[in-house]
This record gives C-alpha cells, sequence and structure tokens, in this order.
C-alpha cells in the first residue's frame, strides 16, 4: 500500500501561526508566517534531509536587533485524512549596534526554542 504524500500543513504555538502549502497552481510553494502578530515577507521554503524547513527575517530594528526565524516540521504521508505532527521554530535574535559588534557587551545572539503543533492534509490545486 502506498500513501499520499501531505502538501498542505497548518502550525501553531506560542504566538506562531503558520500555513504552508508545499504545491500550488503556480508550481511553487506558498507559505503565510506570522510571529507574534508580525508577518514574515517572503520567507525560504526547503525540504531537507531534517524535514521541512521555513525561515526568514520577522523583524529588524536598526541600532537594536534583528529577529530571524526557522520552522522545522515533518514531512508526512496520509494514513488518514489528517494527520498531527510537533515541530519547533528557533528564534535568533542578533543584537546590532550602528557602531559595529565591538560596542555591545556579552552574547550578541539570543535564542529562544518554540514547540509546535501542526496538521498535515492533502489540497487539491
Amino acid at each position: 500500500m502506498t500513501f499520499k504524500q501531505a502538501n498542505h500543513f497548518v502550525l501553531t504555538g506560542k504566538g506562531i501561526d503558520a500555513v504552508v502549502d508545499t504545491t500550488s497552481k503556480s508550481g511553487r510553494p506558498v507559505v503565510s508566517l506570522t510571529v507574534d502578530g508580525l508577518r514574515v515577507d517572503d520567507p525560504l521554503f526547503a525540504i531537507t534531509s531534517r524535514g521541512i524547513v521555513v525561515e526568514g527575517t520577522v523583524e529588524t530594528v536598526p541600532d537594536s536587533h534583528t529577529l530571524e526565524i526557522c520552522l522545522s516540521f515533518p514531512e508526512v504521508n496520509l494514513g488518514e485524512d489528517a494527520v498531527t505532527f510537533a515541530g519547533y521554530a528557533a528564534l535568533t535574535k542578533e543584537l546590532t549596534s550602528i557602531g559595529g559588534p565591538n560596542l555591545l557587551s556579552g552574547p550578541l545572539h539570543l535564542y529562544e526554542l518554540r514547540p509546535l503543533a501542526g496538521a498535515a492534509s492533502e489540497v487539491v490545486s
């Protein structure tokens, strides 16, 4: 027996909402991603040995920081209409200074991991 591969993923968790369609009429993936109410424009999408990876810049505040996100979640073969799964989001906050990194004290990168709950299904486009 062979299983169909999911092409529609809905993920949520601690301020993160994402909808990822791995296929579309244009033939390209479509990703909608918000983090703490901020929309991530033009996120990158890749299928890797770690699963599906979505990366993007959440915000850039000059002379303060840049916040980036990396979502990782599994590819899913469907044994039923919808399959639930777990994934995670890694947020990286890079501290910045207009005068360069030597003007900052302490760690220049801060990390936060957030668990994600997801549902995978097949959508015919």
